[in-house]
């Protein structure tokens, strides 16, 4: 079975098999990594025998590289490794790599990009900064963020493992019991305008933004998500059915 399937590969697809450290370079993960996830099914391998040497398909990669919510997902309920080009540390290396996702697509020569990209740019670095800002010193586990970008998807997504807005926002607001009444707190009432209890307003411009122009947020904290799109107040808030600890931000355009 095994050589029936090596010698249909080999005819068909031999110019986009790579060996496995080559795989690892381009997904920006460790050999033990890509081990691993073939191990459990996460990111099969390709082998001549089940002993055999793993080789990767390169357009198998692409579509892995470019499901950047699933990526996302993965990483916040489940902390999977992420791959370098995603992973932002700590603030320093977020606003590098949203200073190259403004310069790219200020570059595009799609005319209806270039009139809403400082938006865009506007709402990603506010919900990434408030990563950063609301969780400094007190990361839980993992510290960073994730933070990717498909321009042809017209997609930006930032996910990070932190504390929640319950959390947070339970520092000056005692009285919030659930993710879902947080959230609608976060978004629709000034909550402090006294530092350092200046937390969660940013959200309101990200609101005023997307209500105002071309973009479309979905938004994640806790067991709480939302839906934000044009020319509607509604924040359409419920439950999400599952429970990660931290925030998970889809920006469309």
């Amino acid at each position: 079975m095994y050589d029936i399937l090596w010698s249909y590969l080999i005819n068909n697809m031999d110019k986009e098999l790579i060996p496995i450290s080559e795989a690892a370079v381009l997904l920006g993960v460790s050999i033990t990594t890509l081990r691993r996830w073939d191990e459990n099914g996460k990111f099969p391998a390709i082998r001549k025998t089940i002993e055999g040497n793993r080789y990767y398909s390169k357009r198998d990669i692409e579509v892995y590289l470019n499901d950047l919510f699933k990526i996302g997902r993965d990483w916040v309920f489940n902390a999977t490794e992420l791959p370098n080009q995603n992973y932002c540390p700590n603030s320093a290396v977020f606003q590098a790599r949203l200073g190259n996702m403004q310069s790219a697509l200020g570059n595009s020569n799609n005319k209806e990009i270039q009139g809403i990209f400082p938006l865009v740019v506007a709402v990603a670095g506010e919900i990434g900064n408030n990563s950063f800002d609301h969780n400094l010193g007190n990361w839980p586990d993992i510290p960073g963020i994730f933070f990717a970008y498909d321009l042809n998807k017209r997609q930006v997504v930032l996910a990070d493992r932190g504390q929640g807005i319950l959390h947070t926002l339970k520092r000056v607001r005692t009285e919030l019991k659930t993710d879902e009444t947080a959230l609608k707190v976060a978004f629709t009432e000034m909550v402090s305008g006294r530092a350092p209890e200046n937390r969660g307003n940013g959200l309101k411009f990200v609101k005023k933004v997307v209500m105002e122009n071309l973009v479309g947020l979905y938004f994640q904290t806790g067991n709480a998500e939302l839906d934000l799109k044009r020319d509607s107040s509604d924040l359409h808030i419920r439950n999400a059915g599952n429970y990660f600890r931290g925030c998970m931000a889809v920006i469309t355009f």
